[in-house]
């Protein structure tokens, strides 16, 4: 078989035994493409018509939002792909954008995923004033901005050595690189170290810190609570104590929840990059990863009170979702008490600490 920009007489070996299997692995990408598109439409539209959900924090999660929405939009050219047994049926130049651009925005959004947990770990763990210092607006323009840059340029770097490194790939029937071009081993490896383990150390830091901070607050109050002698003091330290502990039990709950996720979604595919064989696992390793891209806004956005709010808000009346939001003083009185009632079952991502709500 002779690949885009590399031809060689060897044999490819197979991935594909029975046509079947293409049919599966297209139909999974496209229900991953409309689910997510829903979901990261709804999390931007969300912010957009709420003012309440306009803060810090959630630059990233709009940012993670538009990366997946990107994918998301790009994967029914990947079914397409699948489906063609031969040869790609339209221009080549329309693969080769896909690919690459599937490549940064999947990138983009495991970084922002270093730094939404980033910026909590700041918000939950920093004075309000500290916070508010280290991330500045330039700063979070420059974060995201970082955040493309670098699946940005390890998209240009093989391109520089083959405008056709990018294309239809036989050997999987995808919109990818070609992987059997003498460069695609040190880019395998390039995308192995750049994708996965700094993404990973961000979480796994971050997101540790603020399990550390929970419980050495929780530990806190315990023993102020305990210091009570009345017996009604007595009972009021109990029911505190009770309270933090199922926060801080919940709150590790959500970040093990959230590293859980990334190592089981993100690790398999990535560890294929560096080991070689295993060439019939490839597509459904591209299916798990891809499928981040689907569950990010069921993690960032339904677990957040708020988001809660706007999301009913959209799907029950879109047309007046800014009345409902903004405007209302009547809902905000109902939307309080869900809040506080979030709250205390832990649900949210924020333990207590000193910054303002609206960064929550």
């Amino acid at each position: 078989m002779c690949d885009i920009g590399n031809c060689t007489d060897v044999e490819e070996p197979i991935v594909y035994k029975y046509y079947w299997e293409r049919i599966i692995y297209a139909t999974i990408t496209g229900l991953i493409s409309i689910t997510g598109a829903f979901g990261n439409t709804l999390v931007i539209l969300a912010v957009f018509i709420s003012k309440k959900l306009r803060n810090k924090t959630n630059t990233f999660v709009v940012n993670l939002a538009i990366a997946d929405l990107i994918s998301c939009l790009n994967l029914p050219w990947t079914a397409l792909a699948l489906l063609c047994e031969n040869e790609w049926p339209l221009s080549e130049w329309i693969c080769m954008w896909e690919g690459m651009i599937l490549m940064v925005s999947t990138g983009c959004s495991l970084y922002t995923l270093g730094g939404i947990a980033l910026s909590r770990a700041c918000l939950i763990t920093l004075p309000n004033h500290r916070y508010h210092e280290i991330l500045t607006p330039k700063a979070l323009g420059g974060l995201v901005l970082i955040f493309w840059l670098i699946p940005v340029t390890t998209s240009i770097v093989p391109y520089m050595k083959s405008d056709s490194f990018f294309g239809f790939n036989h050997r999987y029937s995808m919109c990818i690189w070609n992987t059997t071009h003498p460069f695609s081993p040190t880019y395998n490896l390039i995308l192995a170290i750049t994708f996965y383990p700094v993404p990973l150390f961000i979480i796994f830091f971050s997101y540790f810190r603020i399990w550390r901070h929970v419980r050495i607050h929780s530990r806190r109050m315990a023993r102020v609570t305990s210091q009570l002698v009345t017996v009604s003091g007595q009972m009021t330290g109990l029911a505190r104590k009770s309270t933090f502990s199922k926060r801080q039990m919940s709150v590790t709950k959500n970040l093990f929840i959230i590293i859980i996720l990334f190592i089981l979604l993100i690790t398999p595919y990535s560890v294929q990059l560096v080991i070689p064989g295993g060439w019939r696992l490839v597509p459904g390793l591209a299916m798990v990863f891809l499928f981040n891209s689907c569950v990010n806004p069921f993690i960032y956005g339904t677990r957040h009170p708020d988001f809660k709010v706007a999301f009913r808000s959209i799907l029950r009346c879109p047309l007046r979702s800014n009345q409902l939001m903004d405007s209302s003083s009547s809902t905000g009185l109902r939307v309080q008490p869900l809040i506080r009632r979030q709250a205390q079952r832990g649900t949210d991502f924020i333990a207590p600490n000193s910054a303002s709500s609206s960064d929550a």
